[in-house]
């Protein structure tokens, strides 16, 4: 499971809807979506801003990892995207675009939406492999793929759920409930928001899988000197004799099988008149 860390820097207006995105962010301190971590100007003026540096795994990796999700886990990773979109139909949070995969899980289960701002001319990111900005990477060029933040969370609840076994009772409910607020506007979240907290109780992220039910391990070894120990070896390696030889059991047991035939045979024998 790839483990990325990822920041951002952001350029534009100090006017505007880039403006609006960071004065409210920068105001909200959310938990669920990307922070403001600094804000300043470049040389010409323009406001730039820096957000906060998050260590996660992307959705899908996320995902792919814990397999088939049970619903208290889904439940747990959802509720928070709905009620973030919520929120942002609702006008009470501004969103920026995304996609479904610029939602991160962290290792405790947590989820967090990385938004970028509207109008931002540049998005300077960084994802694990460099801590240096690339001021040259154009946003509108490299996220052709985006969606309204609020979509985009939406996305990322019903790739969870489709992870979901479709024989659980829930699931028809939800997938119907993901596809109104889809298309829908406040109230559909919310509705969404409550069939997924009726599917069941939270339960925390598993990363790793379950162990088997059932362990096989060889047989343990005997102690020395142990009855059982002792005839096991005889039966595998063979019973010594003086030479240093070793004949096997079965040998034995043969042999002995015929002198006992042999002597009974002559008791009889002379036994008759």
């Amino acid at each position: 499971m790839e483990t990325i860390t990822v920041e951002h820097w952001w350029t534009g207006a100090d006017t505007g809807p880039f403006a609006a995105w960071v004065a409210d962010r920068a105001a909200a301190e959310p938990t669920h979506c990307v922070r403001v971590a600094a804000v300043g100007r470049d040389p010409a003026g323009r406001l730039v801003v820096r957000a906060e540096s998050l260590r996660g795994t992307r959705l899908p990796d996320a995902l792919d990892r814990i397999g088939t999700p049970t619903v208290g886990v889904a439940v747990t990773l959802t509720v928070p995207l709905i009620e973030l979109a919520a929120q942002a139909r609702a006008g009470s949070m501004l969103l920026g675009h995304a996609r479904p995969d610029d939602v991160l899980v962290d290792d405790a289960g947590v989820t967090v939406l990385v938004d970028h701002p509207p109008d931002a001319d540049v998005d300077a990111g960084t994802d694990a492999e460099t801590d240096v900005p690339d001021r040259r990477h154009v946003s509108s060029v490299s996220r052709s793929t985006q969606v309204p933040g609020a979509t985009a969370l939406l996305f990322a609840v019903r790739s969870v759920w489709e992870r979901v076994d479709p024989r659980e009772p829930c699931r028809r409910t939800v997938d119907q409930a993901v596809a109104d607020a889809l298309d829908g506007g406040v109230p559909d979240v919310l509705r969404l928001l409550e069939v997924v907290r009726g599917g069941g109780p939270p339960r925390p992220v598993r990363w790793e899988p379950p162990r088997d039910d059932f362990v096989f391990a060889g047989p343990a070894e005997p102690a020395e000197g142990d009855l059982t120990g002792i005839v096991r070896r005889l039966v595998e390696q063979g019973v010594p004799v003086p030479g240093g030889l070793r004949v096997s059991a079965r040998r034995l047991l043969v042999g002995g099988v015929v002198v006992v035939g042999v002597a009974a045979a002559g008791v009889f024998a002379l036994g008759t008149p």
